[in-house]
């Protein structure tokens, strides 16, 4: 059981991580320590994932209010 949790915890941590990564364009793809701290990352994903989703949902979203157009003839 508890290894199905460490599982999952890693696979949710690598796909946060990866978008994130993939999406950087300051960051070299082809450097190595660059992908040893995203497996660093994966392996600590206990510690990590928790961090990761308040970040994430504490970030702001764009509230921008939906206009429901109404054709009063």
């Amino acid at each position: 059981m508890a290894l199905k949790l460490y599982l999952l915890a890693s696979l949710m941590v690598f796909l946060l991580a990866i978008g994130s990564f993939l999406t950087d364009p300051s960051n070299p793809k082809s450097r190595l320590s660059s992908w040893a701290f995203l497996g660093l990352a994966v392996a600590l994903s206990p510690i990590t994932l928790p961090n990761m989703l308040i970040k994430r949902m504490s970030k702001p979203r764009s509230s921008a209010p939906i206009r429901m157009s109404s054709s009063r003839a």
